[in-house]
């Protein structure tokens, strides 16, 4: 439940990954499958690194306690800071490439998509409770986003059967877009 909430209820999130869902049926063809699927894998790769990074942490505040020495700064609280202008920067670019619809190059996007599925997920695995299994953790986040490109797909297919949904969605890109600046400010 907390792997699968997570990317649902954050709305950061939940933005960015519908908004790779609608990218992908914009730009159609293969990226409707390769686009979500790369940034899944990697959401998961950056997951398993930042849940590794927090238990490396959690071990380190733990000798610190037990040996009586001051605590140190740790790379993953560092690391937390930098990740969240990755997702910030994830909405505020892809909710402009929804905008430019299919101006933008596969390749461009892809690289966009598979960064920023890097950023999303360390930050769910910097995020994770102490309390859950990491395994179904990650399964639960990997299939919360799988469920939300979904979603995002379906949007995007749909709208662009006509001009006037186009224009809706690209109106929805701009404030998406937005809402990301407001967030980086």
């Amino acid at each position: 439940y907390d792997g699968i909430s997570h990317p649902v209820l954050g709305f950061d999130h939940f933005l960015a990954m519908v908004c790779v869902g609608i990218i992908s049926a914009q730009i159609g063809g293969k990226a409707i499958w390769t686009l979500p699927f790369s940034f899944v894998i990697f959401m998961i790769f950056g997951g398993t690194i930042g849940i590794l990074f927090e238990i490396n942490k959690g071990f380190a505040e733990d000798l610190v306690l037990l040996s009586g020495y001051m605590s140190q700064s740790y790379f993953s609280n560092y690391l937390y800071n930098i990740i969240e202008y990755g997702i910030i920067f994830s909405v505020i670019l892809l909710g402009f490439c929804i905008t430019m619809l299919i101006q933008i190059t596969l390749r461009t996007v892809t690289i966009f998509v598979i960064f920023f599925g890097f950023c999303h997920g360390m930050a769910h695995g910097l995020e994770m409770p102490w309390a859950v299994n990491p395994i179904f953790f990650s399964l639960g986040f990997g299939l919360g986003t799988a469920a939300l490109h979904l979603f995002g797909v379906l949007i995007g297919y749909f709208s662009m059967q006509s001009n006037v949904s186009k224009t809706l969605l690209r109106i929805m890109g701009s404030f998406i877009g937005v809402y990301g600046l407001y967030l980086l400010i």
